[in-house]
C-alpha cells in the first residue's frame, strides 16, 4: 500500500491502539508491522483469526498469553554459546512455561478456534527444557544445592571449612580484644578472605597478612597466620563450588541454545495469537462486529464488480457522540463527489472510507453495521490536507498536484483514490475544469474515486457523467449547523451565507453579498434555490422510506412471532409424542412383566392340581403373547405413519446429524459419516454402527454441526447403570426387578449388563437364566468369568 496515503488516513495511529492491547513485545511489534493486504484470502484469515480471539474470550475469558519478556538479544547469545546469568535463563524459562501454557489450552480447542487452535499446536512442549531449568535455578535466581551431586558435596565441605575457620579467627578476636589490640569484635570479609580489624599501631603484636587499611589509616583487617591456612582451604572450596556452578549453567544454556530457533518459532506463535487478541480487544473498543465463521466473510469482494456499502460507518479515531455515515461505490459509480458546507463532515467522511477499507484489508475490526459490504482494493491513494512546504516552494495547489499527478502514474482498476478539495487553491473557474479532467481520467483508468469539492460546475458534471454519483455532508438550515450526516444522490449546498450569519457576520454585510451573487451572470441562486427543492423532495422521499422500513420491521415481527408460535406447537407436538412413546414403553414392559406372571401363576396352580393339563396353560400364555405381538405392530404402525423427510442420501450425512433408526424410540447423533458401508451413530450411552437402510428419518430440525439437539427430542431415561444385585429375593420377587431393570438399561442405551444372583440352591439362577433366554431384548446371556462373579452372576447383551 502506498505508505504517504496510509499516514494521510492516520492508519498509524490505528496501529499504535493496536500496539497498545497487546501484551507481548513480539506481538506489538508484529501489530506495527501489519499493513493492508490486496489479497483477499490473507484478508479473510486474518479477520478469521480475530473472529476466533473474540470467540476465545467468550470460551476462556481469563486467558492471555500474558506479560512475557523479551529474550530476542538472550536467545541470539544462547544460539551463539554464550553463558547466561541465573536471572537471563529464568526469563527464558518464563517464557517456555508461557508457550507451553497456551499450548495445552488451545490446542485442545480445534473444533472451536482451528487457526489459533493449528497455531498453538505448532508451538514445541518444552517440559524438558523446563525441567532442567527449575531443577538447576530456584525461585531466587540461585543455583540450589540440588542442581548436582557434585555441588552438594562442594558446599557442603566449604560450609563445614566456613564454620571451621569462623570458630579460630573468633577465638583469635577474642583474645586481641583482652589484650585491647582489636578496634571491636566482629568478623568481616576482605578480597574474599575473613579478617579481623586491629589497631594499626598494633598490628606487629599478632602475626598475621595484612589484606586492608581503614579510609582513616587508624584500622588495619588482617588475617592472622594461624588461620591462612584454613583460609586457603576456604578459597580452594569456593573455587571449585563457582566452577561446577558455571558447569551447569553452561550445561543448561547449551541445553537451551540448541532449542534457540524452536523457542524462537513459539515466541512468534504466541506473537500471533496475542495480537489476534489484541484485535478481538480493538474491536471492543470500537463497538465494531466480527464475522462469524457462518457468515464465511462473504462480505469482502474482489474484481471489477465488487461494490463497498458502509452502513453506520463510524471513523474509529472520533471519541464521543460521533455521526455514523453511510456510504457507496459500486460499479454503475464508481466516482463519489461529495459537496457541502466548511466544517459539514467531507473530510471526515472520505477519512472514514478510505481507513475503514484499509483497516479491512489488514485484518483488523471495522466500526460498521452487520450487513455492509466492503470492495479488496489493490492499493489505497489519498490527497488529504495542506501540505504546503516552504523549503520545497511549494504552494497549496502545486502541493496536492504533485501528489496528484504521482497518483495518476500508480491508479490502476483496482484502486481506491481519495481526493481532497478536488481543485481547490487557485482559480476557481480553471480549478474546477482542472479538476472535471482528474475525473474523467480516473474513470478512464476504472479506478473508484471518492472526492470532495466546493465547485459548484462539477455538481452538474456528476448529475450528467454515468458513474459519477453527487452525495453531499447535510446542513440543517432551522438551526445552521451541519448535522455531519452524508446523503447519498444529493448535491450539497455550500450554505456559506448562513454559516457566516451563524458566526456572527453584520446582516448588512451578508446582504450586499447576496445581492451581488443575484446579479452575477450565472444565476447562482437559482441553483441554489433548485438545490433547496431538491433537499425538501429527498426529505419527504426519507420521511416516506422511514414509514415502510417500520411497516417492514413491523410485518417481520409479526412473521417472526408466528414463526415463534408455529415451533412452540412443534415443540409441543414432539414433547406429546415422546411422552406417548415412553408410556407405550412403560405399557409393553408392563405386558411382559403381566405375561411373566401369569405364567408363573399357571404353574403354579399345575401343580396344586395335578388334574390341570400344563399345555393348558402354555395355550394361555401363548394367547397372551399374541396379544403382545399385536401391541408391537400397532406400535410399528403409528411410528410408520409419523411424517417422514425425503429419501435420505447416507452420503449427505454429517456428523452432528440427528437421526431416527428403524425400531428405536429415542433419536440418535450422527458420531462419524458413512465409511465402508456404515455410519456411525451414538444412542443414549450406546455406540453403534448402523447400516443406511436402518436410518428411517432425520429429525424435524436439522441443527448445524456442533450444536446440541434441540429441546424438542426427549432426553434419555434415567440410567440404572450396568449392574442389579436380585440375591436374597425369591424368584418371583426377583423376576420382576430384573425385567425393569432390563427395560430401563435398553431405553438409556446400556448394551452389556451384569445381574448377580448368586450361587445358593441354584433355583434363582436357573429361574433368571430361564427368564432371559425368552425375554425379546436379550441377545446372548452367558456366566461372568470368575473376578466378576462366575456362575453367581449372569452377563447379558441387549440386542441392537
Amino acid at each position: 500500500m502506498d505508505q504517504k496515503s496510509l499516514a494521510a488516513l492516520e492508519y498509524p495511529k490505528v496501529i499504535d491502539r493496536l500496539a497498545a492491547h497487546c501484551q507481548t513485545p513480539a506481538g506489538a511489534i508484529r501489530a506495527r508491522e501489519l499493513e493492508p493486504s490486496a489479497d483477499i484470502d490473507e484478508i479473510r484469515a486474518r479477520l478469521a483469526a480475530t473472529a476466533e480471539a473474540r470467540s476465545l474470550a467468550r470460551l476462556k475469558p481469563n486467558f492471555s498469553v500474558g506479560a512475557i519478556p523479551d529474550i530476542a538479544d538472550r536467545l541470539l547469545a544462547l544460539s551463539r554459546g554464550a553463558l547466561l546469568p541465573p536471572n537471563d535463563i529464568s526469563d527464558v524459562a518464563s517464557v517456555l512455561r508461557a508457550a507451553r501454557r497456551v499450548r495445552n489450552q488451545l490446542s485442545p480447542l480445534a473444533r472451536e478456534i482451528p487457526a489459533l487452535a493449528r497455531v498453538a499446536a505448532r508451538i514445541d512442549d518444552f517440559s524438558p527444557q523446563i525441567a532442567a531449568v527449575e531443577r538447576c535455578i530456584d525461585d531466587r535466581g540461585e543455583v540450589p544445592d540440588a542442581a548436582s551431586p557434585e555441588l552438594a558435596e562442594l558446599r557442603s565441605r566449604a560450609r563445614a571449612l566456613q564454620s571451621r575457620l569462623e570458630t579460630s579467627l573468633n577465638a583469635v578476636l577474642r583474645r586481641a580484644v583482652a589484650d585491647g589490640i582489636a578496634q571491636e569484635a566482629i568478623l568481616t570479609e576482605r578480597a574474599g578472605r575473613l579478617v579481623i580489624p586491629l589497631k594499626a599501631e598494633a598490628r606487629s603484636a599478632l602475626p598475621c597478612v595484612v589484606h586492608d587499611v581503614s579510609a582513616s589509616g587508624a584500622t588495619v583487617f588482617v588475617e592472622p597466620l594461624s588461620v591462612v591456612e584454613l583460609g586457603n582451604r576456604l578459597r580452594e572450596a569456593r573455587l571449585r563450588q563457582a566452577r561446577e556452578v558455571e558447569r551447569i549453567l553452561r550445561r543448561l544454556c547449551a541445553e537451551l541454545g540448541a532449542q534457540s530457533g524452536a523457542i524462537r518459532a513459539a515466541i512468534e506463535r504466541l506473537a500471533a495469537i496475542d495480537l489476534a487478541q489484541a484485535k478481538a480487544r480493538l474491536a471492543q473498543d470500537l463497538d465494531a462486529p466480527l464475522p462469524s465463521e457462518r457468515d464465511d466473510l462473504r462480505w469482502l469482494d474482489q474484481g471489477p464488480d465488487a461494490e463497498t456499502h458502509l452502513l453506520s460507518a463510524r471513523h474509529p479515531l472520533l471519541s464521543g457522540d460521533v455521526t455514523p455515515i453511510t456510504a457507496s461505490l459500486a460499479r454503475d459509480r464508481r466516482c463519489v463527489l461529495i459537496t457541502g458546507p466548511n466544517t459539514g463532515g467531507k473530510t471526515v467522511a472520505l477519512k472514514t472510507i478510505g481507513l475503514l477499507s484499509l483497516m479491512a484489508q489488514a485484518g483488523l475490526p471495522v466500526p460498521l453495521e452487520q450487513g455492509s459490504r466492503l470492495a479488496v482494493f489493490g492499493d489505497i491513494f489519498a490527497d488529504i490536507g495542506d501540505e504546503q512546504s516552504i523549503e520545497q516552494s511549494l504552494s497549496t495547489f502545486s502541493a496536492h498536484m504533485t501528489n496528484i499527478i504521482r497518483i495518476l502514474a500508480a491508479a490502476a482498476p483496482d484502486s481506491l483514490v481519495l481526493l481532497d478539495e478536488l481543485g481547490a487553491g487557485t482559480d476557481p473557474a480553471e480549478g474546477a475544469a482542472l479538476a472535471r479532467a482528474l475525473l474523467e481520467q480516473f474513470l478512464q483508468l476504472d479506478a473508484a474515486v471518492v472526492a470532495t469539492t466546493h465547485h459548484g460546475e462539477l455538481k452538474l458534471f456528476a448529475h450528467q457523467t454515468d458513474g459519477v454519483i453527487n452525495a453531499s455532508t447535510e446542513f440543517n438550515a432551522d438551526t445552521l449547523r451541519p448535522t455531519y450526516k452524508l446523503l447519498m444522490g444529493t448535491p450539497g449546498r455550500s450554505n456559506a451565507f448562513a454559516i457566516a450569519q451563524r458566526l456572527g457576520m453584520p446582516p448588512e454585510i451578508l446582504q450586499r453579498a447576496r445581492s451581488a451573487r443575484q446579479d452575477g451572470p450565472a444565476s447562482p441562486e437559482t441553483v441554489e434555490g433548485l438545490l433547496a427543492d431538491l433537499q425538501r423532495e429527498r426529505d419527504a422521499l426519507q420521511q416516506e422510506r422511514a414509514a415502510e422500513q417500520a411497516a417492514v420491521r413491523e410485518a417481520e415481527q409479526i412473521r417472526d412471532g408466528l414463526a415463534a408460535r408455529r415451533d412452540a406447537i412443534e415443540d409441543e407436538r414432539q414433547s406429546i409424542l415422546a411422552r406417548a412413546e415412553r408410556q407405550i414403553e412403560d405399557d409393553l414392559a408392563g405386558v411382559r412383566r403381566s405375561i411373566r406372571s401369569a405364567e408363573r401363576d399357571l404353574r403354579k396352580a399345575a401343580k396344586r392340581q395335578p388334574g390341570a393339563s400344563p399345555a393348558d396353560a402354555e395355550v394361555h400364555a401363548d394367547a397372551m403373547r399374541h396379544r403382545l405381538d399385536d401391541v408391537r405392530r400397532r406400535r410399528r404402525g403409528r411410528r410408520n405413519r409419523e411424517p417422514r423427510t425425503e429419501s435420505i442420501d447416507p452420503a449427505s450425512l454429517a456428523q452432528g446429524d440427528i437421526v431416527y433408526l428403524a425400531g428405536l424410540s429415542e433419536p440418535g447423533s450422527v458420531l462419524a459419516p458413512l465409511d465402508r458401508g456404515a455410519i456411525q451413530v451414538q444412542v443414549g450411552a450406546l455406540r453403534m454402527h448402523v447400516r443406511p437402510e436402518q436410518i428411517e428419518r432425520l429429525a424435524p430440525d436439522r441443527p448445524p454441526a456442533g450444536d446440541a439437539p434441540r429441546g424438542r427430542i426427549p432426553p434419555p431415561p434415567p440410567d440404572p447403570g450396568g449392574q442389579t444385585d436380585v440375591r436374597g429375593n425369591t424368584a418371583d420377587d426377583a423376576l420382576p426387578i430384573v425385567e425393569r431393570f432390563l427395560d430401563d438399561a435398553y431405553r438409556a442405551g446400556r448394551a452389556r449388563l451384569t445381574i448377580v444372583h448368586g450361587y445358593g440352591t441354584g433355583a434363582l439362577r436357573r429361574a433368571v437364566r430361564n427368564m432371559l433366554r425368552q425375554h425379546p431384548l436379550v441377545s446372548t446371556l452367558e456366566a461372568a468369568p470368575p473376578p466378576e462373579g462366575g456362575d453367581g452372576a449372569t452377563i447379558v447383551t441387549l440386542i441392537g
